[in-house]
This record gives structure tokens, C-alpha cells and sequence, in this order.
């Protein structure tokens, strides 16, 4: 597996590592989504298609990498993603945008945060931010996009505070919830 230590940190007395990798173990990644989404994984959005299918689209895609989060050695969470190519359905039924070319794809614009999670007891302790702001201090695109589910008010504050813009709202996936779709340009610097 090709990767690089990013980041080590303590957290609540706990070593931490933040690790960028072009390869990950999905069923690894699976487990620590299904504890991290243990209540919620009834709901359309964590079941069709399945978080196993979602995930492996991602690590199949072109350019794809992830930010891995471990705490004591145990993996606690994953930011991931993919570029998005020139045809890609990634936009579609986007609604509010005030920028018509917001849409608009060409090799090298979009770098698209397609999952991010981390273990509850490891929250508040900024393992997200640093997994994001790993990944993302590599990326030569010119932006990177995610969307939030627009209940995920926790998410959606700490992405404003790193100055992600909220540039329209979509459905990901028909019987999803609404998510917001934010924005930020690259580059983006590694945290503290």
C-alpha cells in the first residue's frame, strides 16, 4: 500500500496518526462506518446504494486517495475522494446556484470529498480536520467539492470555519436526504 505518515498528534492522552494512502482496506472502512452511523443506518442514505458499494466506487475511481485516521494504532476514521472527470454526474439537480459554470468539469478542477467519517469518542478532537486538511494540502485541483447532509449541522460549522462555501443543495441518491453542497478553493494548508 503506498502511503506516508502525515501527522501524529495526542488526543485525550491517545497517540494519533493521520496517514494520506492511495489504497485502503474497504472492509475496514465499512466497520468503523457502520459505528460511526450505528443509528442512522436505517435510512436510505446509508443503505442504497450500500456504504460497501459506495465506498468501493470510490477507491476504484482515478486518482482516488484517502486520509486515515487511527488513534492507539486503531483505524478511527477515513476522509476520501476522488478527482471528478469532465462527464461527471457529481452536479446533477444542483438547485441555488448563483455561478452558471459551477457545474462545469475539466480535468484538474474538482477534487470531490466522497466520504468522511470518524469514530464518536474521537470527535471534538480535530482527527476530521486533520484528515482533511492532509488529504487536501496534496491536491493540485484547483477546488474540492463535498456534500452534507443538511441535518449534519455539526459538519457544516466546522467546514465554515475553514472556509467552505455553501454553493446550492441536492439529493446524492433518489430517497436521500437534502445535502448542501460546499465548495472551497485550493490550495488548502495543513492544520496546525
Amino acid at each position: 500500500m503506498s502511503s506516508s505518515v502525515a501527522v501524529d498528534a495526542t488526543i485525550g492522552g491517545l497517540h494519533s496518526t493521520v496517514t494520506v494512502a492511495g489504497q485502503v482496506d474497504v472492509e475496514q472502512l465499512v466497520a468503523v462506518y457502520q459505528q460511526v452511523h450505528a443509528a442512522d443506518l436505517h435510512l436510505t442514505d446509508h443503505r442504497v446504494p450500500s456504504v460497501r458499494e459506495r465506498l468501493g466506487w470510490t477507491v476504484a475511481a482515478p486518482g482516488f486517495q484517502a486520509a486515515l485516521g487511527y488513534v492507539d494504532g486503531r483505524l478511527a476514521g477515513t476522509v476520501m475522494g476522488c478527482p471528478l472527470p469532465p462527464e461527471t454526474l457529481w452536479w446533477r439537480d444542483l438547485t441555488a446556484t448563483d455561478d452558471p459554470d459551477m457545474a462545469v468539469e475539466w480535468e484538474g478542477r474538482t477534487f470531490a470529498v466522497c466520504e468522511a467519517f470518524v469514530l464518536p469518542e474521537h470527535r471534538r478532537h480535530r482527527l476530521g480536520l486533520r484528515m482533511t486538511t492532509q488529504l487536501l494540502a496534496g491536491r493540485r485541483e484547483e477546488r474540492v467539492a463535498l456534500a452534507v447532509a443538511e441535518t449534519n449541522t455539526r459538519v457544516w460549522h466546522a467546514l465554515q470555519r475553514i472556509r467552505f462555501d455553501h454553493v446550492g443543495d441536492l439529493v446524492p441518491f433518489p430517497g436521500w436526504r437534502p445535502h448542501r453542497m460546499l465548495v472551497r478553493a485550493l490550495p488548502l494548508s495543513p492544520a496546525p
